[in-house]
């Protein structure tokens, strides 16, 4: 009789930090390798208090060259809006759009519109030199509202006029407190995920200081640069990095990791 063969992940505590529902995709694939999936999202995805500045942007979309998406959300509440307000996707004709990641540019795709341009790497920097000339354009970036003031700094210091709106926010779960994330990380937790600056810091705003231990004991991987600096400037060591800035990069991480060398 053949035998079975072990999963890679086999029995891998898993504590899975992204907001519902995008919790689900990062716990199936770790569950179909074997491993555990503990889901505790440390980040709420929220509409602005205000849509006033999203829905302006969307109506004078004409007057911008390019249109930065750094996240899918921000892509679908930018098309929600549009839909809200009865225009379709050909507005953006003849403005140039930009997708940071494959989920942002299918999240695009799927609305109707196909990126111009989505950098090979998922870094400030990429983006801002994947534009070309950026001199004297108008740039729309629909973003979170904690995103990082790097890349419109960037984009200003090389000519651009740089309108940045919130696009929705990113919120602390009521449900997320420091006793919940005490006793989770207390339960033989092996390995715990971040997959944005603010599940980060979200989660080390809520862990009560004497349960900060309980975390270094866990190996943590993160997704892309700018979540390792927010990690390590918060006091969290880093074992594990994404080559990119994926899921399935996390999870192929993971796997490299864990498995048998």
């Amino acid at each position: 009789m053949k035998a079975t063969a072990v999963k890679p992940l086999t029995g891998l505590t898993v504590l899975v930090t992204r907001p519902v529902p995008q919790a689900q995709t990062l716990s199936d694939k770790l569950r179909a390798l074997g491993a555990i999936p503990i889901e505790l999202p440390t980040v709420e995805i929220t509409p602005p208090e205000s849509y006033s500045q999203l829905d302006n942007a969307t109506v004078q979309s004409a007057m911008y060259d390019w249109i930065i998406f750094t996240s899918v959300h921000g892509a679908q509440s930018f098309l929600d809006r549009l839909r809200s307000l009865n225009f379709t996707i050909r507005i953006l004709d003849g403005i140039k759009v930009a997708a940071v990641g494959p989920a942002t540019a299918t999240a695009l795709a799927n609305g109707g519109r196909e990126p111009d341009y989505v950098p090979e790497r998922y870094l400030t920097e990429s983006i801002a030199s994947g534009l070309g000339d950026v001199r004297g354009r108008r740039i729309l970036l629909p973003r979170a509202d904690v995103a990082s003031k790097r890349l419109p700094e960037i984009l200003r210091a090389l000519g651009a006029t740089v309108n940045e709106i919130v696009a929705y926010r990113t919120v602390k779960p009521r449900n997320l407190t420091s006793e919940k994330l005490g006793s989770i990380l207390a339960d033989r937790m092996d390995l715990v995920t971040f997959t944005s600056p603010s599940t980060v810091r979200n989660l080390v705003q809520t862990l009560a200081p004497e349960d900060f231990t309980k975390l270094s004991k866990c190996k943590v991987a993160c997704i892309g640069p700018v979540t390792v600096q927010a990690a390590t400037e918060l006091g969290v060591h880093v074992d594990i990095v994404a080559e990119n800035h994926t899921i399935d990069s996390l999870v192929e991480a993971l796997v490299n990791e864990i498995r048998p060398r």
